[in-house]
């Protein structure tokens, strides 16, 4: 059991592997007691907080979310229960360990919501080289046609496929575009194969056909993608950013480059890749997997540092990390997630730093648990949330 007890300590703490964390959610999924043996280890440990921080509740709070979700006798749906449950519960501990430094007269959550939804106008936009738009639906299957009523891509199930057609390969090289707005993600298939994910708020151009472009595939991308590139050690796949460019053979690995941040982050899953100034090529980083290449923006260098990529490819499975991330950064996520704006008049909370996931939570959700550690009041109006001390 001891064995247990360090992994729980191991993972609360950002210290466990990869293989450590497997090993210590199957053995919570195994049974109720290994949940129980794991709740009431977390609630001695890291939540024995102070007497007004009724965790009980909190921990009622989520087992009535997960019962609330469809469930099923077999033994499949049993351990997704325990998986979210896991999750969910490692959340409290992340934030509520917090609360013995930021926190001594904890106060109430106030919520105050206006239960009417607006749309903030935001479509899928996909625009061929020709000038033909169109508007994506990602609940319905479609094709995209060009001006002649030549079908060029079908859409499927949250993703869009770009067929390899002789006709147009024949072509000179001419670009499509797409843009995914917030609150949603969406999945490209180029036509030589590579498979792209694009996040909440981004764009990418890209050409029908690789086939008469010059020695290189290029993509333009603004915002968060992770793609899978598909080898061709005879023309070299380059991702161009504002003021980065990634080129690769073939391999994984996902891109942040949104306009308003201060930084531009390469984090490579598998393969290998160079990373490099597109101004000034010799100003780079080649990274091999579990790297990752920060750069900044503002004094133009890099900064290279092994990390978790799975913290940083989560968004492809719906699941939010908060990485050892400050207030203001995550609401700059949650804004591009959940397609809100936030008003935040709580100045306080700026430089706190978070630690924690979800899986599949709504906006109100991630709010209330993050509340648990630094307490504020929020309230949401349509889709402006606006937060206060």
């Amino acid at each position: 059991m001891h064995k247990y007890h360090l992994l729980i300590d191991k993972f609360i703490n950002s210290t466990i592997s990869p293989k450590e964390r497997k090993e210590l959610e199957k053995w919570v999924g195994e049974n109720e007691s290994n949940m129980s043996i794991f709740k009431n280890y977390v609630k001695e440990n890291y939540i024995k907080i102070t007497t007004d921080f009724d965790s009980d509740m909190a921990y009622e709070r989520f087992f009535e979310t997960v019962k609330s979700k469809k469930s099923s006798s077999n033994r499949f749906s049993t351990l997704l229960k325990y998986a979210a449950v896991f999750t969910v519960l490692l959340t409290v501990g992340f934030i509520a360990k917090k609360i013995l430094i930021s926190n001594d007269s904890p106060t109430t959550i106030k919520v105050v919501e206006n239960e009417k939804k607006t749309s903030l106008g935001n479509e899928i936009v996909i625009k061929l080289a020709d000038g033909t738009t169109k508007i994506l639906s990602s609940a319905e299957n479609d094709v995209v046609s060009d001006a002649n009523g030549n079908i060029v891509a079908s859409v499927v199930n949250n993703s869009i496929t770009f067929d390899s057609i002789p006709e147009l390969e024949k072509t000179l090289a001419s670009y499509n575009e797409i843009f995914i707005p917030y609150g949603e993600i969406f999945k490209l298939k180029l036509s030589d194969g590579t498979l792209v994910w694009l996040n909440s708020g981004s764009k990418l151009r890209f050409p029908h056909s690789f086939e008469n472009t010059d020695k290189n595939r290029t993509v333009y991308l603004e915002g968060e993608a992770f793609f899978e590139v598909r080898k061709n050690k005879d023309k070299p796949f380059i991702v161009n950013t504002q003021e980065v460019d990634v080129k690769v053979l073939g391999t994984k690995f996902n891109i942040t480059s949104y306009e308003n941040d201060d930084f531009i982050a390469t984090t490579l899953v598998e393969g290998s890749v160079s990373v490099y100034e597109n101004r000034t090529p010799n100003n780079g980083v080649i990274l091999t997997p579990s790297f990752q290449a920060n750069y900044n923006k503002f004094g133009n260098k890099f900064h290279k540092e092994k990390v978790d990529p799975g913290n940083y490819t989560a968004w492809i499975n719906n699941r939010l990390v908060i990485n050892n991330l400050r207030f203001l950064e995550i609401l700059v996520k949650l804004e591009r997630r959940y397609s809100v704006k936030f008003i935040n008049n709580a100045k306080n909370l700026n430089d706190e730093f978070y630690q924690g996931e979800f899986v599949d939570e709504d906006i109100k959700s991630v709010l209330k648990t993050i509340s648990l550690s630094t307490p504020f009041s929020y309230e949401i109006n349509q889709n402006i949330i606006t937060i206060t001390d």
